[in-house]
């Protein structure tokens, strides 16, 4: 069995870890072929990936992760994981504040890092939902601490019985396969279209193409919100998107 590692992880992993079990960079890397930072063989035939990030990342930006991880969970791998290097706590008295540290050059005291406009009571909440989507989440303290924990992982993983919990992979939920139409509409550049909008919008029309050469009252008709709460788009909104893609209105 063979650890396969991207060919973008830093080498300073890819070295510590191969101290200890076999490794492979493929080309091309397995980011470019759809899968995750890092992946395995188990003893049962069945497949792990794992999804390394920094704090820094998270924090910067939980739905561009949630979205790369979405992709990664329909790309057909049994098991995946993220794991999250770095360490992060709330910011005292503040609600949506949390620090992170690191560790000196000296490497014998942490010292603060940059604080993120992230709430940390929402960090821990969306781990949860991770883990209840089927998403195993693990954290580690640097570089190091990463290649000593997906050494054990795969060593673990080869091993075909385990005591704790009688538990082996973790079921996970359905992940709906992400409607292009509506995430053309959400990335037209200036556009302001929220997921909101673009789903009342392609449930409407049904394409991307369709949706854009529609006038203004048609789009800014539509209705979006909850049931009994629903209002309609308006034309600012309309009329934003559409200047947007270049049309003249």
């Amino acid at each position: 069995m063979t650890l396969l590692i991207d060919n973008h992880e830093p080498k300073e992993i890819e070295y510590l870890i191969s101290q200890s079990v076999p490794t492979l960079m493929p080309q091309p890397g397995l980011n470019s072929q759809g899968f995750a930072d890092y992946m395995w063989f188990c003893c049962d035939g069945h497949r792990v990936q794992v999804e390394r990030k920094q704090i820094t990342e998270v924090l910067g930006g939980i739905d561009q992760v949630e979205e790369q991880l979405s992709r990664e969970l329909d790309n057909g791998v049994e098991e995946t994981l993220l794991l999250i290097e770095g360490v992060c706590e709330p910011v005292a008295g503040l609600k949506i504040a949390t620090q992170t540290w690191h560790r000196a050059k000296e490497k014998t005291i942490l010292i603060p890092g940059k604080v993120y406009n992230c709430s940390y009571t929402g960090l821990q909440a969306w781990k949860n939902q991770l883990d209840k989507a089927g998403v195993t989440v693990v954290e580690t303290f640097d570089y190091t601490a990463t290649a000593m924990t997906l050494v054990a992982l795969y060593q673990n993983s080869q091993e075909p019985k385990h005591k704790t919990l009688r538990r082996y992979i973790k079921d996970r939920i359905f992940v709906e396969s992400k409607n292009p139409h509506i995430y053309n509409l959400m990335a037209v550049k200036g556009g302001g279209i929220g997921e909101e909008i673009a789903k009342a919008w392609i449930e409407q029309f049904g394409t991307f193409w369709y949706t854009i050469h529609q006038d203004v009252d048609t789009l800014s008709e539509i209705l979006v919100g909850e049931e009994g709460k629903e209002k309609r788009v308006g034309v600012p909104r309309t009329k934003r998107l559409l200047k947007a893609i270049g049309r003249n209105i």
